[in-house]
């Protein structure tokens, strides 16, 4: 590295840790704004427990609502972007000079891989039963057991399945989350009211696997419904989208709605424009193409990060504090250890992927307007006639529900619902009120569009 380089690099680094002291100094200056206030204005006496516990739940309301609006701002969302520029750039530097940093990458990432893989591995001996339909990639088509001696390999081939539910989990952390414990399982409760389940498992993509696209993607869909057609016996499928799954199942039924016998999107973006929470509004201003230039893909604990940094106190602290308050409940301490398992599994997202929903979704709305175009069509909304059920969290964090909810304007379906229940984004599949009210209700739309269609 020359004196020119050198300077160049001593330059950035100064701006990096320059800036990353603003960005920590908003977070400090939001938790103790918070306090300072509260205590001033507070009448409560904190001496005992009761009265402290009551001053700490409004001080996290406090910064709930300050995080919620100063992580937004155009001073922090211009300062974060700035801030991860300079990393990018500060790696590209010490790449071009000959530093080993691939491989300094792929050690870290294989340590912190071999140990969450090692401790999923008790939690995946829970998961309810299944075979792998077929493998494409990284990418399994799973089908569920109905029961032990009821697997689809013992299933007669004169056995007609009337209600074949394909699931498309998001690309971001990994399926498990449908079908968390025994008690919490998605994938059972359809199972249980009737439907026969597939799901599609992005497996775990590595760094050669950084130039699949959303055309990848959508034709692992593609696949899949072909082959669960044929297998079942059926026209077509319905299928359930989660998150990015469902931006995924919307595109497929764009291109294919004649196979779609019902389309149900749980918590998925689709008005970009109306998605404003805090990640969406970085997402906007981050620079994905600069990101994915560098590392040809986005590392899973970039994107753990990321989660934490919406709410430190939430997710850094205040969860471990109501384990710690809770952890005579063997049930909940059980359900929490299951779900920080799979919060921290978190794979790679392959940079071509990342790029074209960071770019074409996020920044451009094209899914809306279209301007989306894979395998060189054009992806109209206006195509899907299919019966449509959106699925939104009152309180979700990660996809605002307008956004979901937008969708029904894009549609040619003359038969749209919408569920709304309380709650955030993963308690869709966690919480008790979801497993009560909403997977019940779920079952039996699908269930009834299936019917109607299939006369």
């Amino acid at each position: 590295m020359n004196l020119s380089t050198q300077l160049e690099f001593m330059l950035k680094l100064v701006q990096s840790y320059t800036i990353g002291f603003q960005l920590n100094s908003i977070y400090n200056s939001i938790y103790y704004t918070a306090l300072h206030d509260l205590y001033n204005t507070t009448d409560s006496d904190v001496t005992t427990l009761k009265s402290l516990e009551i001053f700490y739940n409004q001080w996290l309301e406090h910064c709930d609502k300050e995080l919620d609006r100063e992580l937004k701002s155009s001073i922090f969302t211009s300062l974060l972007s700035t801030y991860l520029n300079l990393l990018v750039e500060l790696r590209s530097i010490l790449r071009k000079n000959g530093y080993p940093v691939y491989y300094f990458s792929w050690l870290f990432d294989s340590i912190v891989r071999n140990v969450m893989v090692f401790a999923s591995i008790e939690k995946d001996f829970h998961l309810s039963q299944f075979d792998v339909m077929f493998i494409k990639g990284k990418t399994r088509v799973l089908h569920y057991h109905k029961g032990v001696k009821n697997s689809y390999a013992d299933a007669s081939k004169d056995e007609k399945i009337e209600h074949p539910l394909l699931l498309i989990y998001a690309p971001i952390n990994r399926f498990h989350i449908m079908d968390i414990s025994k008690d919490r399982s998605v994938v059972q409760r359809l199972i249980s009211n009737g439907l026969d389940i597939y799901l599609l498992d992005w497996g775990y993509p590595g760094w050669e696997d950084s130039n699949l696209s959303l055309n990848d993607y959508v034709n692992y869909v593609k696949d899949a419904v072909e082959d669960i057609k044929q297998k079942s016996d059926s026209d077509k499928v319905s299928i359930l989208g989660y998150c990015w799954g469902g931006i995924i199942a919307l595109i497929y039924a764009a291109l294919n709605n004649e196979s779609v016998q019902s389309l149900t999107l749980m918590a998925t973006p689709v008005d970009f424009s109306k998605d404003n929470t805090i990640l969406a509004n970085w997402l906007k201003v981050m620079d994905s193409d600069r990101i994915v230039d560098e590392f040809g893909h986005v590392d899973g604990q970039v994107l753990d990060m990321g989660f934490l940094m919406r709410n430190p106190p939430r997710y850094a602290f205040d969860k471990y504090l109501n384990l710690f308050k809770r952890s005579n409940d063997k049930q909940f301490v059980d359900n929490f250890i299951s779900v920080e398992k799979w919060l921290y599994d978190t794979p790679i997202v392959p940079g071509k992927l990342y790029r074209q929903i960071v770019n074409d979704c996020y920044k451009y709305n094209k899914l809306i307007s279209n301007e989306l175009v894979i395998d060189e069509n054009i992806i109209d909304l206006k195509n899907i006639t299919a019966p449509l059920l959106t699925i939104v969290a009152e309180n979700d964090d990660l996809v605002s529900p307008e956004s979901t909810l937008a969708v029904r304007e894009y549609l040619s379906s003359n038969d749209i619902t919408s569920l709304t229940v309380p709650g955030g984004h993963i308690g869709l599949c966690v919480s008790t009120k979801a497993h009560e009210r909403l997977w019940p209700e779920t079952v039996k739309w699908i269930m009834s569009k299936s019917k109607l269609r299939s006369k």
